[in-house]
């Protein structure tokens, strides 16, 4: 009788077993997804491993140009960054080469393999449609218009500065070219206010 009597209350507090039955079910249902996200988590991280913030150009970015304004730090991780890889976007000169939406700035980006002879000084200039097609370690004679438009008729006769260059990268419309020290300020004004037109010298250096 006694074992019916326990069997009895048993039965009774039937409620309760099954409350903690499920609630014992949901626990470990819990665990096992917990830890089966944070072993994911911790193999997610090692095949990451460490972090470097890198500079990463924000749109395309043409040569000649400087990408001031233009550029994100970002987080890559230490194996696929490339080597040069330029962590600040303090004093930025201007791209000796394109690069593209999204790619990482290197050094190389700024001194190509022809590289600025020492003693030289480095400049992008705008060029036409027309211009012709060159290689780095072209040699090219700029001439300078500065302030006019040598286009125009009411212009007059306009005698242009002439300076030696060296071209060390191209694009459709924008060359960087090497040129004495002496000669960067007006290059660069006629940059600004006129127009320098490239004459083509020789394909050697």
């Amino acid at each position: 009788m006694a074992y019916i009597s326990q069997l009895g209350d048993l039965w009774q507090r039937r409620p309760n077993l099954v409350h903690w039955t499920a609630v014992g079910a949901v626990a470990l249902v819990a665990l096992v997804l917990v830890s089966g996200m944070t072993g994911r988590a911790r193999t997610a991280a090692a095949a990451w491993g460490t972090s470097v913030r890198v500079l990463a150009a924000q749109s395309p970015l043409a040569v000649g140009t400087s990408p001031e304004g233009h550029v994100d730090l970002i987080e890559v991780p230490a194996h696929l960054v490339p080597a040069g890889a330029l962590t600040s976007a303090f004093e930025l000169g201007e791209l000796t080469r394109a690069v593209p939406r999204g790619g990482l700035l290197t050094e190389l980006d700024f001194h190509p393999a022809a590289g600025v002879s020492p003693g030289r000084r480095g400049i992008g200039i705008s060029v036409d449609s027309h211009a012709p097609d060159v290689e780095p370690g072209t040699g090219v004679e700029l001439l300078l218009f500065a302030d006019i438009d040598p286009f125009d008729p009411s212009a007059g006769n306009a005698s242009p500065d002439r300076v030696p260059a060296y071209v060390l990268a191209a694009s459709a419309d924008r060359w960087f070219v090497e040129i004495e020290p002496v000669h960067l300020e007006g290059v660069a004004r006629a940059s600004a206010t006129g127009i320098v037109v490239p004459v083509v010298l020789s394909a050697d250096r």
